[in-house]
Formats: structure tokens, sequence, C-alpha cells
């Protein structure tokens, strides 16, 4: 029968892994938002004269797909660990499409 002492250690190993792989989640994540940035900034020094609304529309692309993606990883990390309530903030749009 174990200790209570190895017992205890045995507990904070395991808390020490469950951080270790929860730091290496949000690097992981840091370093997808990094891409995604440097993509939208690089499409604001496109010069597309053909279509002036092509890199805003590349740019909205990028921003909704990766929304989407961490909205349902959200809900997902919600339904496995409910420790606190994913809080989605819906932005108001300011241009209206006409077409």
């Amino acid at each position: 029968m174990p200790g209570k002492h190895s017992q205890e250690a045995l507990e904070i190993k395991a808390l020490k892994e469950i951080i270790e792989r929860k730091d290496r989640e949000i690097k992981d994540i840091k370093t997808e938002c990094a891409e995604h940035f440097k993509r939208i900034k690089d499409l604001c020094f496109i010069n597309n004269y053909g279509d002036k609304y092509l890199s805003l529309r590349k740019i909205h692309e990028i921003a909704s797909d990766n929304f989407s993606a961490l909205v349902k990883d959200m809900v997902i990390t919600e339904q496995q660990e409910p420790q606190e309530m994913a809080k989605i903030i819906e932005l108001p749009t300011t241009r209206k499409s006409n077409k």
C-alpha cells in the first residue's frame, strides 16, 4: 500500500503533465494565430486593382473561418470540462452588402 506522500507525488506528477499538455496546446494556438495574422498582413499590402474588394473578402474569409473554428473548439472544451462558460460575443457588422 503506497504511503500518503507517494500518492501526493503521483497527483502532482499528473497535474504537471496536464499543465505541460495545456501549455503545448496554447503554444500551438498562438503559432496558428500568428500564421493567420501574417497572411492577413500580407493581404493588406497586395495591390489588386482589378477587384479592390478581393483582399477584404480574403481577410474576411480567414477571420470567419478561424472564428468558427475557435468557437467550435471552445464549445467542445466546454462540454469536456464544464469549468467555465464560454462567452461568444456577436460583433456588429459595419458594412451591409447590396449584392
